[in-house]
């Protein structure tokens, strides 16, 4: 439903939903970009939505989304959605996100990201021994050291 009720709606569904509503707020998640564009209020619920019930047919608009969007917070919002959704997100985006300016979009980056390139395991090493990151972006990154065994 392309009117203000109908965004209510899939905000609902976005944060409350089951598996069964999950076109419903892909449908929501498509039309509010291509109405509304990469930077729409409603995005923020539908994309956390889209990542939450992992719509994996999601992925190429949260791609979308994450390029586009002049918010670093949104786009951490779409990088935390697609590790849920998108099976290519440790050797693609992951990868871009360790360089992010957002902190919980490193993180993200930090727990997902491929470490056969060596730009991740060398990013990952910097993050590791950088006095000025975020705690919660160290501790990703030594988790990751920890179950993995990487010799980060």
């Amino acid at each position: 439903r392309p009117d203000p009720l109908g965004a209510s709606a899939a905000g609902v569904l976005a944060g409350r939903g089951g598996a069964q509503d999950a076109h419903l707020v892909l449908g929501a998640l498509r039309e509010t970009v291509r109405a509304d564009g990469p930077d729409a209020t409603l995005l923020w619920t539908l994309v956390d939505g889209a990542g939450r019930l992992g719509i994996a047919c999601a992925a190429p608009v949260l791609r979308h989304v994450y390029r586009e969007t002049a918010s670093s917070h949104l786009r951490g919002s779409a990088a935390r959605a697609l590790a849920a959704t998108d099976p290519s997100f440790g050797a693609g985006f992951a990868v871009e996100c360790l360089w992010d300016c957002e902190e919980s979009t490193r993180e993200v980056a930090a727990l997902h990201a491929a470490t056969g390139d060596t730009r991740v395991v060398d990013r990952l090493r910097r993050l590791a021994a950088d006095p000025a990151e975020e705690a919660e972006v160290q501790t990703a990154v030594r988790n990751r050291i920890d179950t993995e065994g990487t010799a980060v």
